[in-house]
């Protein structure tokens, strides 16, 4: 189970490099719908930043990690609905994450 929440933290960190990327580069990933600003890129990048720090702390055993890993999603959550209809299915992943957080918070 450990393994799994650490690499499901992960790999949506990684994915977020992508509002990065897309928001610096513009010819980067030609089929997504929108245009990402660079002040959206940031905030994918902070998402990112904040997933990884929440699967150090995971895997560390730190008693604050569910505190990053709900940040990290809601803010995940809040650049999906502004991407809906390129990335509508990260919102699994982030039901996933709060579903293992909430537990881990007591």
């Amino acid at each position: 189970m450990k393994i799994f929440v650490s690499l499901l933290l992960l790999l949506h960190a990684i994915l977020h490099l992508m509002g990065l990327v897309k928001a610096f580069y513009r010819d980067f990933l030609p089929t997504l719908s929108r245009k990402i600003g660079r002040t959206e890129g940031v905030l994918w990048l902070a998402c990112t930043v904040i997933l990884v720090m929440a699967d150090v702390f995971y895997l560390t055993g730190a008693f604050f990690w569910p505190i990053l890993s709900i940040s990290g999603a809601l803010l995940s959550q809040f650049l999906i609905t502004l991407n809906w209809e390129d990335a509508k299915y990260g919102t699994i992943v982030n039901l996933l994450i709060l579903a293992v957080s909430f537990p881990a918070l007591t």
